[in-house]
């Protein structure tokens, strides 16, 4: 699968276990869990400092296929992120950084700037968002849509909330947008040139080794987050997805992605130094040289 094809499977795969969870606990009247839930994520979309490190792995019917790490800053309008993937027995790592609108990447020991098509720095602003934001309460009214009655699987143990959905206990709307993403996510040519640069250039052959589903069914979603008053400390999700290849060949796939989040308020960003180094500058969008 295409580096792009793969992460839309995964990350939509997560996305939907967080909208269940972010919906279900924004809407819900009664049961403590739900709101001490909503208040954690909530504050969590809304920090404008923190430092979120995850771990993820992929299976196909019980084999590891793909692991990796991941490392996000964020200050502000300044952000960097250290990634590492391994697939195949190959790992690969990169780092970028965006710190005062000069985005800089580094993999491979080669070091690449992104800029717009104009020539200007690729570090777009992020949005100010607050709790009354258009954005915010979009995403809670998709999310509410997609979920349904999930709101009152939630379960409060303590500082553990969590949410386990098997089969057709998954809202068939949630299951719809899922797999739909999955399958739309095969047939993208953002990722088919091979004359790639940067994180993509080395990551491609490695991600060419990903199965490609079609008929893709999501069969369970389970999160459990740990919760310390309006702090959200850390995430666990697990989705599993079944499919076939191009062969017609089934898999089993699951994804599991553990977040932590810490540094709330107190995370520092360096920019990437390039002194020395010989930098290729990358236009966004057609991956040109200048």
């Amino acid at each position: 699968m295409k580096k792009k094809g793969f992460k839309t499977i995964a990350v939509s795969a997560v996305t939907g276990c967080i909208l269940l969870s972010l919906s279900a606990t924004t809407f819900a009247n009664t049961g403590s869990g739900y709101g001490d839930y909503k208040a954690a994520v909530e504050a969590t979309m809304l920090a404008k400092n923190a430092t979120v490190a995850a771990q993820y792995e992929v299976t196909d019917q019980g084999a590891i296929i793909l692991s990796g790490t991941s490392t996000q800053k964020l200050d502000n309008k300044d952000k960097s992120s250290q990634t590492s993937v391994t697939v195949g027995g190959v790992t690969k790592a990169f780092e970028t950084s965006a710190v005062n609108g000069n985005v800089i990447t580094e993999a491979d020991g080669k070091y690449f700037s992104t800029t717009k098509g104009n020539g200007t720095s690729n570090g777009a602003p992020r949005e100010n968002l607050s709790a009354s934001s258009s954005t915010v309460k979009l995403a809670e009214m998709l999310a509410d849509t997609l979920v349904g009655d999930v709101k009152n699987q939630f379960v409060e143990n303590g500082q553990t909330i969590s949410v386990n959905l098997q089969g057709a206990q998954i809202p068939e709307l949630a299951q719809l947008a899922l797999s739909a993403a999955a399958e739309n996510s095969n047939h993208t040519g953002a990722y088919k040139n091979s004359a790639k640069q940067g994180p993509d250039e080395s990551m491609k052959p490695m991600m060419d080794q990903m199965p490609k589903l079609t008929n893709v069914n999501v069969t369970s979603l389970a999160m459990t987050a740990t919760v310390d008053g309006t702090t959200l400390k850390d995430n666990d999700f697990t989705v599993a997805i079944t499919g076939n290849d191009a062969t017609g060949v089934a898999h089993e796939l699951t994804i599991k992605l553990n977040a932590n989040i810490t540094d709330v308020g107190s995370t520092k960003i360096e920019a990437i130094d390039t002194t020395g180094q010989q930098v290729t500058t990358i236009v966004a969008g057609n991956h040109s040289n200048k």
